[in-house]
């Protein structure tokens, strides 16, 4: 009967309800992981003297953006507001959805608020890996809690809150040019925002020492990466991470929207697919002696940040097209970060700001009329400009207003963080604490004890000195010595005693032959 009928139904939305929520938290956690990602692939990419100083940046990012982010963020990103621009209550979680008495109501809410504060950590945490080995954790702590307190939350609202000025399916009036920016997974709000704070932080803090000394523009490699392992580790935890990120956006599966996150699925795999692939040709043509995995990760990172605008909204052959457009653009950027003598330790203007902007052009010229009433319902009238429908023009139009208005707001804002850090002599550690390493200088020693760099030190038959630098266990160092000594005693008793001849032209010859005896110092890194 009707009543029966209408119990299924009820009983059915229900069950949406938690399938919704526990597939939210999944994703959150998800994106949650994308953090070891981070921590793995900055660490790899510094010096081993560095260790500790980017293991405790990470876990401070952690731990600031959660606070500031329940405080202050949420309620800006998240609460209602009068014309778009931020929330004005909300705070502390403190909006009747919270306190509901409707089970699935709250459990949404809370579930929305875990997935808001993992994307609010990404976007603060790509500043870290930019500047690393420069700058102070106690800036980059403040550094963190504006971006999570008010720089990203503010950004959040505009496309994404109910009342959000951008929001495409804004509610209680209209949107930007009535179409509103087509940002769905956050390359502007979690990408472009990381990526200009990076940039600004970047040029304000300045290169490392060494990293282009005597005027001459040094490639990456020649600054001390620690591992490449860790890097690709990383790089791998961030490629997973991320279908949390984009799948997760969808916020519910019922309906079209199950068809939706396997599409997102699809296109992730294909932009970051393409990404690398595309990066690892250019290099492959450039210097066919300089491939690096790291460069590759990288670019399958940046065709990851590509995707996150379009990836709802476009069709899967496109995401081909994305990709191998996101290889581009991240060789071109960090070959114009080299250029100008920006030093991004891991290439993060690039990857974030410059595959963010390419996402959000993905998403306005690319974007099916299809995909788009499926995502928004069949109110919405408009597609990307390639497609030549009505208010095309439009949707392009609103991108340019966004794209615009993020830089005008996290540009002003950064700068404003950064200007009070240097008034207060905080933008960056002494030269002495640099040179020596910031985990001995700041963080109570090395990280590997039990290793130290080991100097050999001789002179050859001219009288001129040379050196050399192995890193070996503490107890293996003066073994090392000995074993050259006796290299040495051997090639000059078999020559009685004489500085030993030239051999005949094509032979072998001993690299000790003409070096005198091994002095030995270390020191720790």
């Amino acid at each position: 009967d009707e009543r029966s009928h209408r119990r299924r139904g009820v009983l059915a939305m229900v069950e949406d309800e938690t399938v919704d929520v526990v597939f939210t938290l999944y994703c959150a956690t998800l994106v949650f992981s994308m953090q070891i990602g981070f921590t793995l692939l900055e660490v790899g990419s510094v010096s081993i003297r560095n260790t500790k100083n980017i293991l405790l940046k990470n876990l401070l990012d952690l731990c600031v953006t959660s606070v500031v982010f329940y405080l202050f963020g949420y309620g800006l990103s998240n609460g209602e507001s009068e014309h778009g621009f931020a929330g004005r209550d909300g705070f502390a979680l403190t909006s009747s959805m919270f306190s509901s008495s409707v089970v699935e109501t709250s459990a949404r809410a809370h579930a929305h608020a875990f997935f808001s504060f993992a994307f609010a950590a990404t976007s603060a945490t790509i500043v870290s890996g930019a500047v690393a080995e420069r700058f102070p954790f106690q800036s980059y702590a403040i550094m963190s809690a504006a971006m999570a307190g008010v720089i990203f939350p503010v950004v959040a609202h505009w496309p994404w809150a109910t009342t959000g000025w951008a929001n495409p399916a804004r509610e209680g009036g209209s949107a930007v040019f009535d179409v509103g920016a087509l940002d769905y997974a956050g390359g502007g709000v979690v990408h472009m925002v990381g990526g200009l704070a990076a940039l600004w932080s970047v040029y304000m803090v300045g290169p490392r020492i060494g990293r282009f000394e005597h005027g001459r523009h040094n490639s990456q490699s020649s600054m001390p990466q620690q591992s490449p392992v860790f890097q690709i580790a990383g790089g791998l935890f961030m490629w997973y991470g991320w279908y949390g990120f984009n799948c997760g956006s969808v916020r519910t599966l019922a309906n079209d929207h199950l068809i939706i996150v396997s599409r997102i699925a699809i296109i992730t795999t294909l932009c970051a697919a393409m990404g690398g692939a595309t990066t690892v040709a250019v290099d492959w043509y450039r210097d066919k002696t300089a491939i690096r995995p790291v460069r590759m990760i990288n670019g399958v990172l940046t065709g990851l940040v590509a995707s996150s605008a379009p990836c709802a909204y476009v069709a899967i052959p496109n995401a081909l097209t994305i990709g191998t457009l996101s290889g581009l653009v991240y060789v071109w950027i960090s070959d114009l970060m080299v250029k100008y003598r920006l030093d991004d330790v891991v290439d993060a203007v690039a990857i974030h700001l410059g595959g963010g902007a390419l996402g959000l052009f993905g998403s306005a010229l690319l974007s099916t009329q299809a995909n788009l009433h499926q995502f928004f319902g069949d109110d919405y009238n408009a597609c990307g400009l390639f497609y030549g429908c009505k208010n095309g023009g439009n949707v392009f139009a609103a991108m340019i207003v966004y794209m615009l208005a993020i830089i005008g707001w996290v540009s002003a804002c950064v700068l404003i963080v950064l200007f009070t850090l240097q008034r207060f002599d905080m933008l960056r550690v002494s030269q002495e604490l640099e040179s020596h390493g910031l985990d001995k200088s700041v963080h109570g020693g090395q990280s590997y004890t039990e290793f130290q760099t080991t100097i050999f030190k001789f002179k050859d038959k001219s009288g001129s000195e040379g050196s050399m630098e192995m890193r070996v266990r503490a107890g293996d160092a003066a073994k090392f010595a000995m074993v050259l000594s006796e290299i040495m005693d051997s090639d000059i008793s078999h020559s009685g005693g004489r500085t030993p001849a030239p051999p005949p032209s094509g032979a072998p010859r001993s690299p000790m032959a003409n070096l005198g005896p091994p002095r030995l110092t270390t020191h720790e890194e």
